[in-house]
């Protein structure tokens, strides 16, 4: 089968216009200075075909997590692994491990509750400080929490930044003129972003960088807006992933990755959407069959090869990737499912692949819900005996249970 490529242009974006996030074509050695990475996700939906796993992976592992009432996960994402034996799961209310060899539940990890050790939210963005060994989870207020691996129990707690306008929001009441942080990623040990959802039109900040000790270290500044349409609250999907020892960032009306530090907002990555990249002025007035008009990049990760992405469009969803190299951008055809298409498991001949995150060791991970699997083995009877063995003894799994986890070895 033939593969059509999408080839990125040569892009960058003169000085004074870093803050304004505005870009001009300009030669490769300007691009090589910037760092700058364009993707042309146009050309690549244009010329949409399916992506073989083997493409950038070369072995699977699969691990059926353990189900029990205790043990059951009704939404999850995987969040990390702990070395070569703990998989770390969570959820919106749990945070739990698993053992990676057997799936085996081992314990939870802190807990939801309004009592002092409680956390209100997992974040499931948020990973795990292999420094200290210990998981992030969102606490009262606008404090993060942190949780020993080891013992399950509250080590730290991290006080929100001291902003008034957090404060005024807390005490205002008002469902329309409010500033809230609304997802956090991790810089480095010690340091943390906020994103300031813009839930009224006129967010003065983007994000805040701050210590653990809550104290404020800078702000970038929000300079987009758009006319606030009644009282109604929308909270948008923001990305945030590790990377080289760096934080990304990405906002859903954004067609660029940023490149957080202390001091700086980088533009590193610029998905070219053409016309059909979300204007920001119209994501309130927007109906959502006007947003299906429009390409929404979610979940960017990164290895030192490959850029993946998956791609919102007409209400399908799409996984691709960009070959650092030689700077070709691919995505699956959406055409293929009526929801979303994943990368083809040409591997083991077995379920689709949709990655979640990249661990510390490179490898690139996801899960597969168990319904699918059991609906794999339903419409394949023929395929069954050519599985290797392990697979094959997924053919007992129930719609019901816990989901399988998948880990890729990147090439």
């Amino acid at each position: 089968m033939i593969r059509f490529k999408s080839i990125s242009s040569n892009f960058s974006f003169l000085a004074t216009f870093i803050t304004l996030f505005t870009f001009s074509s300009c030669s490769n050695e300007k691009e090589i200075e910037t760092g700058l990475t364009t993707i042309n996700l146009v050309e690549a939906y244009n010329n949409s075909a399916p992506i073989n796993l083997s493409d950038f992976a070369s072995d699977i592992e699969y691990i059926p997590l353990e189900t029990s009432e205790e043990t059951f996960y009704r939404w999850v994402r995987l969040n990390s692994t702990l070395g070569d034996s703990i998989i770390l799961m969570k959820s919106s209310d749990r945070i739990s491990l698993f053992d990676r060899k057997t799936g085996a539940y081992l314990r939870d990890i802190g807990h939801k509750g309004d009592d002092p050790e409680g956390f209100t939210d997992a974040r499931t963005e948020l990973g795990v400080n292999a420094k200290n060994k210990t998981v992030y989870a969102k606490g009262k207020r606008f404090d993060l929490y942190e949780y020993s691996l080891n013992e399950g129990l509250l080590v730290n707690t991290i006080p929100g930044p001291k902003i008034e306008a957090l404060e005024a929001t807390l005490n205002s009441g008002s469902f329309t003129d409010v500033s809230f942080i609304t997802s956090y990623g991790i810089i480095k040990d010690g340091l943390i972003a906020g994103y300031f959802m813009n839930m009224k039109g006129d967010e003065p900040y983007k994000l805040v960088v701050y210590d653990i000790n809550g104290e404020i270290l800078k702000f970038h500044p929000n300079y987009l807006s758009y006319e606030k349409q009644g009282i109604s609250i929308r909270v948008e999907y923001t990305d945030f992933h590790n990377y080289d020892n760096g934080l990304f960032f990405k906002e859903n009306f954004n067609d660029t990755v940023f490149n957080v530090g202390v001091d700086t907002l980088k533009p590193v990555l610029l998905y070219e959407l053409g016309e059909y990249s979300p204007p920001y002025a119209e994501q309130e007035s927007m109906s959502i069959e006007q947003r299906k008009e429009y390409m929404f990049v979610r979940n960017t990760l990164q290895n030192s090869s490959f850029i993946f992405y998956n791609l919102g469009f007409k209400g399908m969803e799409a996984y691709g990737y960009y070959n650092r190299k030689t700077k070709e951008a691919f995505l699956s055809d959406p055409s293929t499912s009526n929801s979303k298409t994943g990368y083809t498991n040409d591997i083991d001949n077995f379920v689709p692949f949709y990655p979640t995150s990249i661990n510390e060791e490179g490898e690139m991970m996801g899960v597969i819900m168990a319904e699918e699997v059991y609906e794999w083995f339903q419409n394949n009877p023929d395929k069954i005996a050519s599985l290797p063995t392990n697979l094959q003894a997924l053919q007992n799994i129930e719609p019901e249970d816990n989901p399988v986890v998948m880990i890729a070895k990147l090439k």
